[in-house]
Order: C-alpha cells, then sequence, then structure tokens
C-alpha cells in the first residue's frame, strides 16, 4: 500500500466533489438569473414616474419611462445566450443611462455620455463570459418547392380512400411511379393524368358520399385500369425504342473508331 502523496494535498481533497456540485449549482443559478440584477437599478425611476405625472413634466416622464423600459429589453436581450447578446444589452443600459441623465436630469452632454460609458462597461463586466453564447439558429429551410407529380399525388390519396376503387388506383400509383423515374415523359401522359384522375376523384367523391354505383362502373374501371396498363406498355415502348438507337449509335461509332 502505497503512502499518501502529501506534495499534491489537492488530489487528496475530501470536499472536491461537494466543491464542484455546489459550484455547478451556482453556475446555473446564475444562468438561470442572468440580467435579472439590471431592472433592479433602475427602481428610483418609479419614484420619479410618480413625481413627473404629479408635476406634469412629459420630458421628464419620457425619460423615465425609458430609463426603465431599454434596461427590461436589455434583459430581455441578455437572457436569448446568442452570441454578442452582451454586448447588445451594455449599449441599450448604455442609452437608457444616457436619457435619463440628459433628458431627466438635465446634465450637461459630456456627463450624459460619461455616465452612459460608465453604464456600459459595468454591463460588460458583469456579464461578459458569465456565460457562453451561441450562434442564432439557422434560419429553417425553405419548403421543397412542389413536384409536377404533387398535385395528381393528393388526388390519388383521395381517390385510394374509396375501397371499390383499390384496383384503379393501384394502377394509377404505377403510372405515376413511372412518370417519377423519367419526368421527361411527363408531357406525354399529362393529358391522361387529368382526365382520369378528374373523373376518378369526382366518382370517389360521389361514392363517400353515400351514392349508389352504377351497375356500368366496374366496367369502366376495369376500362380505366387496362388504359393505365397500355400507356405504361407505351412509355416503357418508347423506352426500349430509345435504347435500341443508343444502343445502335454507339455500335457505329466504335466501328469508325475501330474499336469494334
Amino acid at each position: 500500500m502505497q503512502p499518501p502523496d502529501h506534495s499534491r494535498p489537492w488530489q487528496n481533497d475530501p470536499w472536491r466533489g461537494a466543491r464542484a456540485k455546489a459550484e455547478g449549482a451556482f453556475s446555473s443559478f446564475r444562468n438561470g438569473t442572468r440580467g435579472l440584477l439590471l431592472p433592479l437599478f433602475t427602481w428610483p425611476l418609479l419614484i420619479d414616474v410618480v413625481v413627473e405625472v404629479v408635476r406634469g413634466n412629459t420630458r421628464g416622464l419620457v425619460a423615465a419611462g425609458l430609463g426603465i423600459l431599454l434596461p427590461i429589453l436589455a434583459v430581455r436581450v441578455l437572457r436569448r445566450g446568442r452570441r454578442g447578446d452582451t454586448r447588445r444589452a451594455a449599449v441599450l443600459v448604455a442609452v437608457a443611462t444616457g436619457i435619463v441623465a440628459m433628458m431627466g436630469a438635465q446634465t450637461g452632454a459630456p456627463i450624459a455620455l460619461l455616465l452612459a460609458a460608465g453604464a456600459w462597461l459595468g454591463t460588460r463586466l458583469m456579464y461578459d463570459g458569465a456565460q457562453v453564447e451561441v450562434e442564432p439558429p439557422a434560419p429553417p429551410a425553405p419548403p421543397r418547392p412542389p413536384g409536377p407529380l404533387d398535385e395528381a399525388r393528393l388526388r390519388l390519396a383521395r381517390i385510394s380512400a374509396e375501397p371499390r376503387m383499390a384496383g384503379i388506383a393501384q394502377a394509377m400509383d404505377a403510372v405515376l411511379d413511372d412518370l417519377d423515374a423519367r419526368p421527361d415523359r411527363l408531357p406525354l401522359a399529362r393529358r391522361f393524368l387529368t382526365v382520369h384522375l378528374d373523373g376518378l376523384d369526382r366518382i370517389a367523391q360521389r361514392l363517400s358520399a353515400g351514392a349508389e354505383p352504377p351497375a356500368s362502373l366496374p366496367q369502366l374501371l376495369t376500362d380505366m385500369e387496362t388504359a393505365a396498363e397500355d400507356l405504361r406498355a407505351k412509355l416503357r415502348a418508347e423506352e426500349s425504342v430509345a435504347l435500341d438507337i443508343q444502343v445502335k449509335v454507339l455500335s457505329d461509332r466504335l466501328r469508325q473508331e475501330g474499336y469494334a
């Protein structure tokens, strides 16, 4: 067993943990009450407000009012804890002090400036470094611009809510998925989507309102499913044609360059 190292007594301090807790509690208390002392310095102005009202002195009343309100605003700025808030709060306190000195006490400009500078310095000495100030939060990201198929997706969601239209809703959803993958094909299907989704949306609204479906409705929905599948086949066929052309062009170029 090694004897205690008396050359470093702070390492054997039995009160170190308790002292650290006390310091942490004091730091939390100080941060929680940050800036609340500033309005206490303005309590004589509350009496002055009553005096100026009785005297009917508008100039003095304005000076006293600003001398009270500006430090309260400085407290609000301080408690945000953002970078630069201590400097802003110090400026507000300095302005309040200068206004009270010049307009309320009617001191000369040099004395008012001197008192304002003292108030600014005192606020900086009290609160500079008392709390870690952080950068203001970044502005929220702008909303994503609506996509070309967002409205169609909304309409399809309303149609899908009607159970009797589940089949055509799935077929239309497959069409939208194909167009999402190749948005350059959207002009070829825009009229198809407008006509079909508009009609299906109206039918779904009537059905959800309690209308009795006519006998021809199932056949109509089947025909529309077939049309959706035909459109997908047409789009795939055009993709196949485009791929054949690209393959042919590449093969011709390879032969021209002597690589094939």
